[in-house]
Formats: structure tokens, sequence, C-alpha cells
């Protein structure tokens, strides 16, 4: 096993992009499991398949040449079938049935991955690039769609590997419980400007978030500091030009009240109101309000963000009821994402649900366990509420995203938002700043990233003025300070919310509702209202 990875000055430019997203970058990998973390878009991703040698750097070294590895790769998306899964399914050595025994990999999974639910596909990825052994591994977002008993069955796997290990992610209880140290993307504001660098800090998310406080803290210090000395002595310096002034002004009057025949009068005068004595002092003054400024504009500081709210003439329903489920067993259809395959689903297998309503200002969070019905929940109601449109003629505005999105999904929101009018166009980039992301890095081209597109499928839908948001999975893919940003966000909406997520703090924060679904013993799920 090699004992560090090392990238050196990277720079990379993506194709038909003119700004290269990573530029100047440095940064070590050394074994253990090390967390890269930093806003969406930012280019953890790309930082990832840099050093694995699935994309070539524009300039800069990787030591040693990934070519060199053998490396491994999870990426974020459930529905990309792992290149080695045939191989897997037919792996039954003892470090292949150690890796299925920690993720609770069925033996029938790998042979019908379209059936599976997304965190036992999750699960599935994550086993088949663990069962390579590779020199380096990274795992992108791993505990994305997954529940809590199958983070811990993460958590535990990745303890088991003794690589040099690229942990992609924003889950805090996973880093904590993972990581020996974290590679932060910070933007930093220096001499004017805002640039990108990577920081490795030691230990688990909460000692390098720590960390990083205080040194912003201490940078903010610095900062005001040196602001505060460079107001003082512009002050002394304004000081010092209005006593010049106020001096040759009473010298001019002093030789208009002497006689001028007195010449030992004048040069007395003359003497003691020479301006050009403060010459030299002026001169030490402008040096030094000159390197206070250098001082103050050299401080690296954070870049601002902006957190704010998102609503464009937001309403809500003037109906006293959106959509109502009677009780009933909703089934688990074969083929389902929530079901557990066509084969080994019972007939009486299903969710079963009090009544149900959904009013116009009520703030729905849904969670439970992977495979007990939360999507399938979702998609009856959204069924129930396009027939209800069908047989009444009145329609319900409303904005779905889905957990997944595609690049094709990516494509169609830019020709959406480059179709929009100047107008319209600066309304949703200004809404989508406020969900702590840099429009420009998306207007210098190219497909945004997923936690970006989710954000922009979210403003360029607030144009139709929903009366109700449904939102699968919503802070996959997204950064620590977007979820809080979103969550901020959505406590301004004034409509109704249905809220599918494992995040239990985020559901904490933008929903008053829950529904609950639990596993029974017949194979299927019950929920509960609370």
């Amino acid at each position: 096993m090699i004992p560090a990875l090392t990238l050196t000055n990277i720079v990379f430019t993506y194709p038909g992009t003119s700004e290269p997203l990573l530029d100047g970058i440095d940064v070590t990998f050394a074994r253990g499991w090390t967390a890269v973390l930093g806003d969406n878009g930012i280019g953890k991703t790309t930082l990832a398949k840099l050093a694995i040698g699935r994309l070539s750097p524009d300039a800069g070294r990787i030591s040693p040449t990934p070519n060199r590895l053998h490396t491994g790769y999870c990426p974020q998306n459930t529905d990309e079938t792992p290149e080695n899964l045939e191989d897997f399914a037919c792996d039954w050595s003892p470090q292949a049935m150690e890796i299925r025994r920690e993720l609770g990999i069925g033996d029938d999974w790998p042979w019908r991955p379209g059936t599976l639910s997304d965190g036992e596909a999750k699960r599935l990825q994550i086993a088949c690039a663990l069962a390579t052994d590779p020199d380096v591994l990274v795992l992108d977002e791993p505990t994305n769609h997954v529940d809590r008993p199958t983070r811990e069955r993460i958590i535990a796997a990745l303890r088991s590997y003794d690589g040099i290990g690229i942990l992609v992610s924003h889950d805090v209880a996973l880093i904590d419980a993972a990581a020996s140290s974290c590679a932060l993307f910070e933007r930093d504001h220096v001499r004017g400007r805002n640039i990108t660098v990577v920081r490795v800090r030691p230990g688990n998310y909460s000692a390098a978030s720590m960390d990083a406080q205080r040194e912003r803290a201490a940078a903010a210090g610095m900062a005001r500091n040196a602001r505060r000395e460079s107001t003082r002595i512009d002050a002394v310096k304004e000081q010092r030009r209005r006593a010049a002034t106020s001096e040759i002004a009473g010298a001019a009057k002093a030789h208009r009240l002497v006689n001028p025949k007195d010449h030992d009068a004048r040069s007395r005068i003359k003497k003691n109101h020479n301006p050009s004595r403060l010459g030299p002092a002026s001169a030490r003054i402008d040096a030094q309000a000159t390197a206070a400024r250098e001082r103050a504009a050299a401080v690296v500081t954070a870049t601002k963000r902006y957190d704010g709210d998102i609503w464009m003439d937001a309403e809500s329903s003037n109906r006293r009821e959106l959509v109502r489920l009677e009780p009933q067993i909703i089934p688990y259809a074969p083929q389902s994402p929530d079901g557990v395959g066509a084969a080994a689903i019972s007939e009486t297998a299903g969710l079963k649900i009090p009544m149900l309503t959904v009013g116009p200002h009520d703030r729905i969070g849904i969670s439970g366990p992977n495979g007990t019905g939360k999507t399938t929940l979702v998609r009856t109601l959204l069924r129930t509420i396009a027939m209800r449109e069908q047989y009444s003629g009145i329609p319900l505005p409303r904005l779905t995203i889905t957990q997944n999105t595609t690049d094709q999904d990516a494509r169609e929101a830019m020709r959406r938002l480059t179709a929009l009018t100047p107008t319209d166009r600066g309304d949703v980039l200004s809404a989508f700043a406020q969900l702590n992301v840099d429009p420009s890095r998306l207007l210098a081209g190219g497909n945004p990233s997923p936690g970006e597109l989710r954000k922009l499928l979210l403003c360029l839908g607030l144009r139709d003025h929903p009366h109700l948001i449904v939102m699968d999975e919503p802070t996959n893919h997204l950064d620590l300070h977007s979820i809080q940003a979103l969550a901020h966000a959505l406590a301004g909406y004034p409509g109704a919310l249905l809220l599918v997520s494992h995040d239990e703090g985020f559901l904490e924060c933008a929903a008053s509702i829950r529904w609950t679904l639990h596993s029974d013993a017949l194979g299927g799920a019950q929920l509960t209202v609370s």
C-alpha cells in the first residue's frame, strides 16, 4: 500500500467553460479516510476523479501517477451499475463474504439491481467498490438515499478498509465516525478577489470545522485591526494636511500685515511658516498609510455567504384541502424502487395508512427505513391529485423534485434558464444565490453539479407560483451550508410542503407534521402521524 497520494498545483477546466474549475490546487491524501467537503459545484467530485485518473488535469502533477495504482470509485447516483457487478455476484471468497455480511447484501441483489431501493443499490455499489481491494478508493456521497441502520453498516465497512480513502460527503455522522482528516474547499477573499483553496485539517468533521472556525475568527479579527489602523493613519494624514493648509494661510495673512520694507520680520515669518518642513513627515505618513492598506488587503478572510429569501410572489392555495387519501393498504408494485423485488413480494405486502390529508399550509415531513414505501406514498398522492384535476378541471399548481436527476435534467434546466428574459433570468439567479451558490460558476458554462441542479430546479419552478412543493430527499447532494440555507428558505414558503428525507435535523427545521413509516412483520409497513 502506498503511504499517500499528492496532487500539486492542479489546474482543470471543463470543455466549453471559460474559467478553470480548479486552479493551483494542492492537496495530499494520506492512508485512512479523508473527507472532502465544500459548496455545491466547487469541484469536489472533479478533484476526486482527478486523483484516481478518471479525469486528467490541464496542469499540475499527481504522485504516484494514477495509472500505476489500482483505484476504485463509487458514484453519487444509484442508477449507475458497478463495472464489476457480475464478478462480485460470482465472488464467494472470504473477503467478499465479509463485505456482504457487513453491508447486509442479499445473495440475489447483484442479479436484480433494477428492483433494489436506492438505499439497497447504494450498499451494492459500495460492496462492489470495496471488493476490488483498491489502493485508492473514492466514495462519492455514499449515504445519500440511506436510512440510519444502513449508515451504520456503511460506517462499519469503511472502517475495515486500510488504503487511501477519499470520502466526498456532507454527512456529519459518517465523517465523524470514519474520517481521520478533512480536505475542505474554502472560498477565500483576498485583495478584492475570491479564490478557491483546499486545506487539509486533522481530525473528523467536528474537529476540522472547529479548527476552521477559529482560523476564520482570527482572520476576521486581523482584518478588522488592519482596517482600523489604516483608518487611524488616514485620519492623522488628513489632520496634518489641514494643519499645513492652515499654516500656509496664516503665513500669507502675516505677510500682508507686515511692512514690506521690514525684511527681518518677513524672514522670521517665512522661517516659522515654511510648509516644506512638513514634507518628510507627510512622506512618512503616506508610506505608513500605504503599508496599512496593503496589510488590510493581504488578510485572507472567508468569502461572504448569502442565505436569504428566495420566494418570488409565492402564494398558498385557497382550498381547504389539497389532497386526501382514505385509509387503505397501498400495494408495493413489482419492480418498484420501494419494493423488495417481484419474487419476494407477498400478496399482502404494502403500506398501511390511516386517512391522510394535506392542507394549504401543511408542512409535512415523511421518513422511515429504506424499502418501506416513502416514494410509493408520494407517487400515490401525486396520482390522486392528477385524478382530482381531471375530474374537476381545476389544476393544482405544484412543483415536484425527485430524488434522482439525470444529465438530461441538467441540460433541460440550463435550456429553460437561458430562454428566460434578462429580467426573469436575473430573478432566478438572485434566488439561486440565496441558496449558497455562486451564479457566476453556472453562467461560465457546463452543466450544474447534482447539488446545484436541485437548487436550480427549485428556483426555476418558483416562477410558476406552486401551491404545493414536493421534494424527495431534498438534502441529497447538498453541502452543509446549502442544507441550512434550504431549511431557512423553506421556512418562508407560504404554501404546502411534502418533504421525504432521512435527514432528521432537516425535517425538524422544515416540517411541523410528521408521517413516519415503520416496517411490520408481514413484509410491509405502517404509517403513523404526529
